[in-house]
């Protein structure tokens, strides 16, 4: 009697050991667990893009999708937030002046611009379809008014720049027009005007609308 309730005993001791490491197993992924040298699939993928910083700007995208156009694209120049939406075009007399956006709007209001050098953010806007004896005009200031005048990059009146004024409500990329010393500012009545240059933005936005390639129809 005695040995079979011993060997009792002993049967029941193994069998709860075993229940007992059973039960501990899962344990092991838990507070008390090594750490984990795997890392968590969660943890990977709030890690920043290498290609990409979370201070870096994202790009502007004028319609189109591009901000500025590059040497060879043609282009209409849109004021925003005009009631025609009017484009710059060259008038009859050479001047510049505005036309309805929404208008069939022909050669005259299609311009390129033209980096001063490779690279550079200093450009001359010059006609791209628009020729006199073959070669392009460049907008100028002539007599205090802006002009197409023969081009000249050694001409300071000649020489534009752009400053960028954030998006309109379309996501288009918008910019001041800086022309010599001047702003170039469209008024409600869609008259082309110059304000002098200074630390205030110019009361026009300007956007670039594509029109196909330089010296080709679209």
């Amino acid at each position: 009697m005695r040995t079979r309730w011993i060997a009792g005993c002993w049967l029941g001791a193994v069998i709860l050991a075993g229940t007992a490491g059973c039960a501990a197993r899962p344990e092991q992924s838990g507070p008390g667990a090594a750490p984990v040298t795997a890392t968590p699939a969660s943890a990977a993928s709030a890690a920043p893009s290498p290609s990409v910083s979370a201070g870096s700007p994202r790009p502007t995208a004028a319609a189109g999708g591009t901000a500025v156009p590059g040497p060879g694209q043609a282009f209409l120049l849109q004021a925003v937030d005009r009631i025609e939406d009017p484009v710059l075009t060259v008038t009859a007399s050479g001047r510049i002046g505005t036309y309805p956006g929404g208008a069939d709007t022909g050669e005259r209001e299609q311009f390129q611009l033209v980096p001063l050098s490779p690279g550079a953010t200093v450009y001359l806007l010059k006609t791209a379809r628009l020729r006199l004896g073959g070669e392009p005009l460049c907008a100028g200031i002539q007599a205090g008014v802006l002009h197409t005048v023969a081009c000249d990059a050694a001409a300071t009146g000649q020489r534009v720049k752009l400053v960028a004024r954030g998006t309109d409500a379309s996501g288009s990329a918008t910019f001041d027009l800086v022309v010599g010393p001047y702003d170039v500012e469209v008024s409600q009545d869609d008259k082309v005007s110059l304000k002098r240059h200074g630390s205030t933005p110019a009361g026009t936005r300007f956007r670039f609308i594509p029109a196909g390639t330089v010296g080709q129809w679209p």
